[in-house]
């Protein structure tokens, strides 16, 4: 059975009024290219929900808080709507709001489906967002992190962390992981006999 048609959008806010009536959550990224939000796998999930997990209690009093996929992130500048798997953001709290425009810290857990998007288009709405500092794409099949950070004259260098003993210094929010802990309980750390 083919695929409905999708309408074309003018501007963000029509794309946001026309997903906000849909029973399916999809992201609009640059070039007009809309796409729906697939279900992860079991490992996506675990890791998703570690990272957030060990940053909680890191970043418990200190006006930051990491957000799951719930919350869609928005950018005027890309003109995209995109929800990351986890992120962080700093400032008063969201409360009953379904978006926000200011995340610190970007985590992409990448897999087979969302790979194309999340490092080519979801990586230029990212690195268009004046308040991202980091972000950070999640191998599921190996201990290896993809790291983005800004410098201070607006450029991203990026960086390779792997192996279950690196450990992700993330000073912009005064947390860090190990791989270890992002990894706990997939069918990676089972296989590699690593218990954490």
């Amino acid at each position: 059975m083919a695929e409905p048609a999708l309408p074309l959008f003018h501007s963000l806010d029509d794309f946001l009024a026309w997903e906000e009536k849909q029973e399916l959550r999809y992201e609009l990224l640059p070039g007009g290219v809309i796409t729906m939000m697939a279900g992860g796998s079991g490992d996506h999930d675990l890791i998703a929900m570690n990272i957030g997990g060990v940053l909680r209690p890191q970043l418990r009093g200190t006006g930051c808080v990491a957000h799951g996929s719930n919350l869609k992130v928005t950018s005027e500048r890309t003109q995209s709507s995109v929800y990351p798997d986890v992120f962080v953001r700093c400032g008063p709290p969201v409360g009953g709001r379904t978006r926000t425009d200011d995340p610190l810290v970007v985590f992409e857990v990448l897999s087979e489906g969302s790979a194309r998007h999340d490092l080519t288009r979801k990586r230029q709405v990212y690195k268009a967002m004046p308040t991202v500092q980091v972000v950070v794409y999640v191998s599921q099949d190996d201990y290896r992190l993809d790291i983005l950070r800004r410098t201070a004259d607006g450029s991203f260098d990026d960086e390779v962390l792997e192996g279950p003993d690196a450990v992700l210094e993330l000073s912009e929010i005064g947390a860090s992981l190990t791989l270890s802990e992002i990894y706990e309980d997939t069918s990676l750390a089972a296989a590699t006999g690593d218990t954490a």
